[in-house]
């Protein structure tokens, strides 16, 4: 990652601005360079690695998605982007492999046979400066680009960042999708119940000729009436509108990404949801959770190899590094007390 706005959130949003960026032909995404007299003007520089089966009829194996901007004008959120470089690479036992890539200097882009377009395809022509090959090709309906396209969309469904904030998802939106889908009404219910809050049931009522549309309310034990969910706990509502982007990403996206997933949740609750993508039982498909939290009790529950660490250096800039690559720290040990101690790094130094 090239300079990006700093803050715990930073290795979250970049990979969600990298997604639209990647497969979309529109001008949603702003992205504002790291604000110092070193860095203001540099690229901003994007790496997306892990194992896909992105191609028709392979295996799984691993790909990279490199994408580099640059800024034309002063370099502020008003310059405009260009691509300065952008590739998918394919590395089939270990050999680098090239899908496409493009330059800035004119250079006729490459594309692989799979893509099914010849060298001098007008559709290459097509590409423009600020545009992803990907989110172009795409829009003109290229198989391959589509396949790809929807795969980095349909992750974006289960995330809760949206440009520069983090969101909950409207409770119409919860209510409308509880009600298209039984079953993962029922997951939900047994999460919520399973969650030690007291509550017996959850139930959607429509009150539309009250003039307020679709609502939900909670029966709990020992009370006599039930429970809006206005009326409920912030960590109450937090889990309901929470639960479903967990779900999407455990039956159809593969990939959840949440910011400050322990809000108004207690530290066993979070931990619960995590175990959620650990246990073959309630992730047969293989989902993976991306989350940034600020708290460090999940530390004991976690490998070293799951856990990244961010941290801002004296000149407000932000650094990410993962514990698998802290030197002396062995896999039998505690990572909470090492955390405390600051062995890992990371800890703020308040006054």
């Amino acid at each position: 990652m090239g300079p990006n706005a700093s803050g715990k959130s930073t290795l979250l949003r970049a990979l969600v601005d990298l997604l639209r960026i990647a497969s979309r032909l529109d001008d949603s995404v702003t992205l504002v360079p790291f604000l110092s007299e070193d860095t203001r003007r540099k690229d901003t520089q994007f790496v997306l690695e892990g194992e896909w089966d992105v191609l028709p009829g392979g295996s799984p194996s691993l790909f990279r998605y490199e994408l580099t901007l640059g800024r034309s004008g002063d370099a502020d959120e008003t310059a405009d982007l260009f691509v300065r470089h952008e590739a998918l690479l394919q590395f089939p036992k270990g050999r680098r492999r090239r899908l496409f890539e493009r330059w800035e200097d004119g250079t006729p882009v490459y594309v692989s046979p799979e893509f099914e377009i010849k060298p001098r395809d007008d559709r290459l022509k097509a590409v423009r400066p600020g545009a992803s090959v990907i989110a172009t090709l795409a829009w003109l309906n290229v198989p391959l680009a589509v396949q790809i396209a929807d795969k980095m969309r349909s992750w974006l469904v289960a995330t809760n960042i949206s440009g520069p904030d983090t969101l909950e998802t409207k409770t119409s939106t919860v209510v409308d999708w509880l009600e298209r889908h039984p079953e993962s009404r029922r997951w939900v219910e047994a999460r919520i119940r399973s969650s030690d809050l007291g509550i017996a049931d959850l139930e959607l009522f429509d009150s539309r000729l009250a003039g307020f549309g679709k609502y939900v309310r909670f029966t709990h034990d020992g009370l006599t009436d039930p429970v809006l969910l206005d009326y409920e706990s912030a960590g109450t509502r937090r889990l309901f509108h929470l639960l479903p982007s967990i779900k999407l990403a455990l039956d159809r996206t593969g990939l959840a990404i949440l910011d400050e997933i322990d809000g108004d949740l207690h530290v066993d609750i979070v931990d619960e949801l995590l175990r959620l993508f650990r246990s073959r039982e309630s992730n047969p498909l293989n989902a993976q959770l991306v989350v940034s939290s600020h708290h460090v009790g999940l530390l004991d529950g976690l490998e070293k190899e799951e856990v990244l660490i961010v941290e801002k250096d004296s000149g407000g800039a932000t650094r990410v590094y993962g514990l698998q690559d802290v030197q002396g720290l062995r896999r039998d040990v505690r990572l909470y007390p090492k955390y405390r101690v600051g062995v890992l790094g990371g800890l703020p130094r308040p006054g």
